[in-house]
């Protein structure tokens, strides 16, 4: 059978679109970074800050995902990701500015927008400068972006925050986006389909001016719908995406609960959890690729399969986190292993994704996947630890904030059961050629 290579630059695109997702998490991530002085200076609950991290990003970030996957379809993904690019930056300088939850809360809600536009159209782009075979490697790489983002967000706010203060640095990394997205405007789009050996010329000659069935959102969603209810694999591999990250949504207030209830003065835990975060989440979003393609390679069931044992061998560690004293050695490992299971995901579960979604809908489907982890997964995982939180307090239970994180740490338990019934239709069939 023929082999197909990647395209001849397909190298230094993911390199860019990896850049591009660290400063896309560093910017979402900030506000998480200076958790506890942003609650304290603009006077906010634990209730409100979960919308902030939560709902109200989530929410239009997730819905505007869906319409961005809809567009990366169909328009140049580059020149899509370079708006999107300038709106995050600019609302981000903006979220400096806030005096208030409302205000802080409008400036969430368009980062979202802005945001929304990435990950769809970079996932299709590398689906087209990629061979199957190295999709779970290829996406592992540019979802770096997550460990190194995130935790640097970390590191900025424990090293320049105490230097130049919050505002500051939103007001920094606002300016850096805007300069990197005129560097967008000079990329070609890939050539759609490129490197599918069944990819058809229907597929690949089609264009929104050409079909008017594609154009039609009505046949479109229908289409969607059709594809994930005949392929269960699909479903569950989105489901249990939706566990993983209800956990992930709770952990924006991993550095409130450790200053606040595990006794770390503000700003001391803040740059060693960053650094933390980008070795071990590096590592997991690395060896995740890596590991689950030579594991598809080898045994039936997908690299699906191979996360869902990844998460039941990590989660004794994982759990100790919650319960052991910050001086014992196991806290920290815990610590890490969670960072670890958790980066291991993108890889695994989003090549997946893309293997099992026909070539024309692959955007759109990454954009349903987004709307799945982000509204029901972060979004309602961060809101409801702040309200249990703020219930708890008000009856004074003792750590409250701990307490609430344990409750979503356990419905987290769904994502291992999830990915294994996803593996065990892979195992039932072989990756279905619906393109």
């Amino acid at each position: 059978m023929e082999q197909l290579k990647p395209a001849p630059r397909a190298t230094a695109i993911m390199v860019f679109l990896l850049v591009l997702n660290i400063l896309n998490m560093v910017d979402r991530n900030l506000i998480t970074s200076f958790g506890s002085v942003i609650i304290a200076d603009l006077e906010l609950s634990d209730s409100q800050f979960g919308l902030l991290t939560g709902l109200i990003f989530a929410f239009f970030y997730s819905v505007m995902g869906l319409f961005m996957g809809a567009l990366a379809d169909r328009v140049n993904r580059p020149r899509l990701i370079a708006a999107g690019l300038v709106l995050w930056s600019a609302l981000t300088a903006v979220s400096g500015t806030a005096k208030n939850f409302l205000e802080i809360g409008l400036a969430r809600l368009f980062i979202g927008v802005g945001e929304s536009a990435m990950t769809p159209s970079a996932m299709s782009m590398l689906s087209d400068l990629y061979p199957r075979t190295m999709r779970g490697t290829a996406t592992g790489f540019y979802y770096l972006g997550v460990p190194l983002g995130a935790g640097g967000s970390f590191v900025v706010a424990g090293l320049l925050g105490p230097a130049i203060g919050w505002r500051n640095c939103f007001y920094l990394l606002g300016g850096l986006g805007l300069v990197l997205a005129l560097l967008l405007l000079a990329m070609r789009d890939p050539d759609r389909g490129a490197m599918e050996l069944t990819f058809s010329a229907t597929d690949r000659d089609e264009r929104p001016d050409e079909v008017e069935l594609t154009n039609n959102w009505r046949h479109m969603i229908g289409e969607v719908m059709a594809v994930i209810k005949s392929v269960p694999a699909l479903a569950w591999t989105m489901i249990g995406a939706v566990f993983l990250h209800l956990p992930l949504g709770a952990g924006q207030f991993v550095i409130v609960w450790l200053e606040r209830e595990r006794g770390f003065a503000v700003g001391e835990i803040t740059v060693i959890y960053g650094l933390l975060y980008i070795v071990f989440g590096t590592a997991g979003t690395f060896l995740g690729g890596i590991l689950s393609d030579l594991y598809q390679k080898r045994y039936r069931g997908g690299r699906v399969r191979f996360l869902a044992l990844l998460m039941v061998f990590m989660m004794p560690l994982i759990v100790s986190f919650r319960f052991v004293s910050p001086d014992s050695p196991l806290f920290f490992i815990g610590m890490a292993s969670a960072m670890f299971t958790v980066s291991a995901f993108y890889g695994p579960a989003f090549s997946t994704v893309q293997d099992l979604t026909p070539v024309r809908l692959r955007g759109v489907m990454t954009g349903l996947l987004l709307v799945a982890c982000n509204l029901l997964g972060l979004g309602l995982g961060a809101v409801i630890t702040g309200y249990i939180s703020d219930i708890l307090a008000d009856m004074e239970v003792f750590e409250p904030l701990t307490k609430a994180l344990l409750v979503i740490d356990l419905i987290g338990i769904g994502a291992p059961l999830s990915f294994m019934l996803a593996s065990v239709y892979l195992y039932r069939m072989q990756i279905p050629k619906i393109d």
